[in-house]
């Protein structure tokens, strides 16, 4: 993850584009904001607390806000593009998974990338 951590620090400021709860978030702030709407990421770092990517995005008349790397898109045309949906992907697939008696609060992201 840290690989996919620095080559993203390499195409600041990004272009993205929010879905989910960062629409939402936006949106309560009082942003007229669809999954249309680009906005630009100024910088990115690991999380301590989950271990997941998580973005600084610059709002235009409005604190900056942050996101989770998971909740933003890219271009479809972006060079990093594959590689961000297969990081999302396996975000997405650790999540879904059953608790099994664990606490879903220790989880992170950055487990998934622990030698095994």
């Amino acid at each position: 993850m840290s690989g996919l951590l620095t080559e993203i620090k390499k195409y600041l400021p990004l272009r993205v584009y929010g879905k989910g709860a960062v629409l939402e978030l936006l949106r309560e702030m009082g942003c007229s904001v669809d999954k249309k709407t680009p906005l630009r990421v100024t910088d990115v770092f690991r999380s301590t607390e989950s271990g997941e990517l998580v973005c600084f995005i610059a709002m235009e008349g409005q604190e900056n806000v942050t996101a989770a790397l998971a909740n933003l898109r890219l271009d479809i045309t972006h060079p990093l593009f594959n590689k961000v949906r297969n990081y999302q992907r396996e975000v997405e697939v650790e999540l879904a998974k059953p608790e099994q008696d664990v606490n879903r609060s220790s989880f992170r992201v950055g487990d998934l990338y622990k030698k095994k």
